[in-house]
């Protein structure tokens, strides 16, 4: 995730920054290149009776199309992105109040508190990096790496010690409240990054892009001149940057620029957790990079 830091906006015009207009920088680079030997290439067709005679308003009518196809594909990736943030939004809350009930409701020592303490925030680092196909931190979960789901295992391993430190019916049922709401959430993550937008919907859209993006200067040429350059590399660049803006956008665990900052959120949930038991190990917040990114 880019944290952006105030700018004026021309700053923002041209800013390099960005992970989107780095990725599509050699694919304008490319059709830059194409729309100026376009312009000199045109007169030698010309004299082999090769005129495009068309009207350039139909093919901005297709321009329009594909936007409107890239527009449902970026609904459906913003979408997947939305509730993805709005799981580990929760996951923070159910983590809080998890604690804070076995804080206030137990009467277990300290040092068993920062052990249910360590089981949840290894927890949340442990789905991180299971969302993000990453292997499982060996110093945070020895003797679990084997395992299919990790995440799993500790969630079994907080409700035996949930249940060992009850001090009554009632408030184990809230404790396995907080339980099937973590089991929940991780269910939600496991379906948005186990279930990707369908790759033949995706290809049919880059070849759509590319092969538009090559043929539509040639409309242009003949009506605008050299203003076709200026014409062209601006549709150019809106439907490349909206197609690499869903790409980013469609696996939201991700570790590119747009996507989530589940480190952070891990750190922030630790942090948190660490203060309600009164812990002098609590960790620095994490900050932006160089780069304004937060991952």
């Amino acid at each position: 995730m880019i944290v952006r830091p105030e700018q004026s906006w021309l700053r923002k015009l041209f800013s390099w920054r960005g992970s989107i207009m780095r990725k599509i920088a050699p694919q304008l680079c490319f059709f830059i290149v194409l729309n100026i030997a376009y312009l000199y290439l045109l007169p030698l067709l010309h004299l082999h009776g090769i005129i495009a005679k068309e009207s350039s308003f139909y093919f901005i009518g297709i321009s329009i199309s594909i936007s409107v196809f890239l527009g449902f594909r970026n609904n459906t990736a913003w979408l997947r992105y939305w509730e993805a943030r709005k799981l580990w939004g929760d996951l923070l809350i159910v983590s809080r109040s998890l604690m804070r009930e076995a804080i206030n409701t137990t009467t277990a020592s300290t040092k068993d508190k920062k052990e249910l303490l360590d089981l949840v925030v290894t927890y949340c680092i442990t789905l991180k990096s299971r969302l993000r196909h990453g292997p499982v931190p060996v110093s945070r979960m020895l003797g679990y790496q084997q395992l299919t789901t990790p995440c799993n295992a500790l969630l079994q391993n907080i409700g035996l010690w949930l249940y060992q430190h009850r001090p009554n019916e009632l408030v184990y049922r809230n404790f396995n409240h907080y339980l099937n709401q973590m089991g929940t959430i991780q269910g939600g993550c496991e379906r948005i990054s186990n279930t990707p937008i369908p790759y033949a919907y995706s290809l049919l859209l880059h070849r759509t892009i590319g092969i538009f993006c090559a043929i539509y200067p040639l409309l242009l040429i003949h009506d605008f001149g050299f203003l076709t350059l200026l014409f062209s590399i601006f549709t150019t660049y809106a439907l490349l940057a909206l197609d690499a803006i869903a790409t980013e956008l469609e696996d939201p665990f991700g570790t590119e620029d747009n996507d989530l900052p589940l480190s952070a959120i891990c750190n922030a949930i630790e942090i948190d957790l660490r203060e309600m038991l009164h812990d002098g190990l609590i960790p620095p917040k994490m900050k932006p990079d160089a780069n304004y990114r937060l991952l």
